[in-house]
This record gives C-alpha cells, structure tokens and sequence, in this order.
C-alpha cells in the first residue's frame, strides 16, 4: 500500500473533520476527568450514553436509510423533509413518556442528538447531498459549539452531570431554524412534489422500523458495558468513571472507519468489492495508532491522571475490542447497502445477548476488566460474523 492513498484530499477533509469534532469531545471528557469527582464524572459519562442511545431511537432509521438508500438528489431533499417531520412528531411521544417518569431534561438533548449531532440526521444529508467538504465544515462547527457550550457549563453551572443535556438544549433552537430555511426554504420544497413522495415515505418505513432496531440494538451492544456496570455494580459511578476514561481514549480508533467508509461509501455502493481495499487500509492506521496509543496512554495514568492509574489493563483489553469494531463497520454498512436488514439485525440481537450473558459472568470475576473482556470477545465474534455474510452477498 502507497501511504499516498491515505492522504487524499476527501480523506484529509473529511478526517481532520471527524478528529476536530473527536477531538473536542477528548478534551472536554479530559478536563472533566480531572476537574470533577471521579463519581460526577462517572454519571456525567453515564448521561452522555443515555442521550447518544436515545438520540440513535429518535433518529428512528433514517441517518442510515439516508447514507445507503438516496440516489438522486430530489430524494435526499424530500427524505430529510419528512424524516425530519416524523423525529419531531416522535419527540413529543417521548416527551410524554420523559414527563411521566420525571426527566423531561433529557428531551432537548434526544432531540439534538437524533437531528443535529454526530450520527443525526443532517450530518448524514450533508455528506450524500453535498459532499465530504461540506459535511466536514458542518461537523466541525457544531461539535466545537456543543463541546464549548458543554465545558462552560461543567465550569458553571451546579449540575455538572447533566451538561451534554443543557447544552443540546440551548443549541436546538437556532438549530431548527437553520434547518428550515436550509431544507425547506432554501431547497424550494415544492407542495405537490412533496405530497407525491409522501406513498414512497410510506413504504419506506418498514425499511426505517428495521433500521432503527439495527441502529438501537447495535448501539445498545455497544453501550451494554456501560449499563451493565451501572446495574451489577454496587458503586457505579466511580466504576463507570474507571470503564469510560480508558474507553473514550480506545475509540480514538473509531475515527479510522469512520473517515474512510463515510468518504468511501459512493464507491462501495457501485462496486462492493471496493471495501476490501478500504479495510486494507482500515488495519493498516489501527496498527499505527495502537502503536501510538498505548505508551501515550501508559504516560498520561501515570502522570497527570494517577487516579485513573487502575484503568491500564482496562483499556488493553478495549483497545483489542475497538480493533475488531473498526473491521466491523465497513462489513456491516456494506450489509445495508445490500438491503440486508434483517440479517444486520439478527447478528446485532444476537450479540446483545452474548454480550449481556458475558458481561454478567466475567463482571463476577473479574469486575470491570471482565466487562471489557466480554466486549472484547462480543466484537470479535461480531466481526467474523459480518464477515461471513458480506462474502456471502458480494457479487463482484
């Protein structure tokens, strides 16, 4: 492999995008880690996973129906109009349900999320309607933004814990006025075009419904570690401090498929065999940055994090799951690409409950390093199974 083929000029764009808005996440989530007790920091991370899996089930399927389904650029438009109408008519159902149990801050924050944030619904139609620049000028001004809003209130305000919730909520108002002049005012909706697509909408959302189970059951796998600890635990919070510093540092790999299949992912609709030459590349900078990563974290618990010092074997073992989740991801968008919803949703179902049943046994041994082990184990057997089905269905 030429090292000149990962540095071209989307790829740059559109990774200096995602390592800006990663980047700012890191060192908001560093200096809460030492600005905060260990145990508001542990909830503070504990409430950012919640809003990240809420924001997935709000967003209902369509940041992934948009990135894999739209082809011109009339369908784009209007399937933003009307996924955009139907997360907003959804969020009241959840703001009712959020009132009943007495939550109703978290509303702005799933809101946010699901439309405007990494993930969202906007993020995914600047990058298939307009392209790896404008999608990356968009991601790094929102996440720089959000994360200042984020650090102002951890320094400020009395409810450190809750500063990813507060901070989408001040961010959704002007949010949602750019959105409609950008998606309606400036795109010239046109009535009758609009109500034309509504029958195609409709079919759509059986598509949606599926991909939405997709997105919260692959999310939930992910996030299973972090529930799983606050469950079995019997001091979460400092527990899930311990779990989430090493894991936030481990998904610094999360940045490499990110950036190569996003940017990628026109070439890998025309020709699938496209993502074995993208995965190539995939494990070639995941060896670099583990190499990286692992004497920078050794220095970091060890001088400027000590209380975090615990957390070296814990983030070992991540850094082995993320390395399988990196391969994973090219595998399992390639699978929807495909319109193989229903088997990306049986094997993530599926690994919900592996990874639940592992993270139960080895959380018993081994505390929160048998939690790491089971993710470890889970996306292992994650990847070699998307593996096995994108060989299955490739058909160049």
């Amino acid at each position: 492999m030429h090292l000149r083929e990962l540095f071209k000029g989307q790829y740059l764009i559109y990774g200096l995008s995602i390592v800006v808005a990663r980047g700012a996440e890191l060192a908001v989530m560093f200096f809460a880690a030492h600005y905060l007790a260990k145990a508001v920091y542990g909830e503070l991370e504990y409430y950012k996973k919640v809003l990240e899996l809420g924001g997935a089930f709000l967003s209902f399927g369509f940041p992934a129906l948009i990135l894999t389904y739209t082809r011109s650029r009339q369908s784009k438009v209007y399937l933003l109009t009307y996924a955009v109408g139907f997360v907003l008519g959804l969020s009241f159902v959840l703001l009712a349900v959020l009132a009943l149990l007495h939550q109703t801050w978290l509303w702005g924050g799933f809101l946010f999320y699901a439309l405007f944030f990494t993930g969202g619904v906007v993020p995914v139609y600047f990058l298939v309607k307009k392209g790896s620049v404008a999608a990356s000028l968009y991601k790094m001004g929102i996440a720089l933004t959000f994360f200042f809003l984020v650090f102002e209130i951890i320094l400020h305000f009395s409810r450190p814990e809750r500063s990813f919730a507060y901070a989408s909520f001040v961010l959704l108002v002007p949010s949602m006025l750019w959105l409609i002049y950008e998606g309606i005012i400036y795109e010239k909706i046109s009535f009758p075009v609009f109500v034309r697509y509504a029958r195609h909408f409709r079919k759509l959302l059986y598509g949606s419904l599926t991909l939405i189970i997709n997105n919260l059951s692959n999310l939930a796998f992910l996030y299973t570690d972090i529930f799983m600890i606050k469950i079995l635990s019997e001091n979460p919070a400092p527990d899930i401090a311990n779990y989430g510093f090493p894991l936030n540092i481990a998904n610094v790999l999360m940045l490499i498929p990110l950036t190569l299949v996003q940017v990628e992912i026109e070439n890998i609709k025309k020709r699938s065999s496209f993502l074995k030459t993208v995965t190539r590349k995939i494990i070639f900078l995941d060896v670099i940055a583990i190499i990286l990563l692992v004497p920078a974290y050794y220095y970091l618990v060890n001088h400027f994090y000590t209380k975090f010092s615990v957390t070296i074997t814990v983030f070992l073992i991540l850094l082995t799951a993320k390395f399988f989740q990196t391969l994973s991801v090219g595998y399992g968008t390639t699978l929807l690409i495909f319109k193989k919803y229903n088997i990306n949703l049986s094997v993530n179902l599926l690994m919900i409950v592996i990874h639940i049943i592992f993270s139960y046994i080895f959380f018993g041994i081994w505390g929160i390093k048998g939690v790491a082990a089971a993710s470890a184990g889970s996306l292992t057997i994650r990847f070699l199974i998307l593996r096995y089905f994108y060989h299955r269905y490739a058909t160049d």
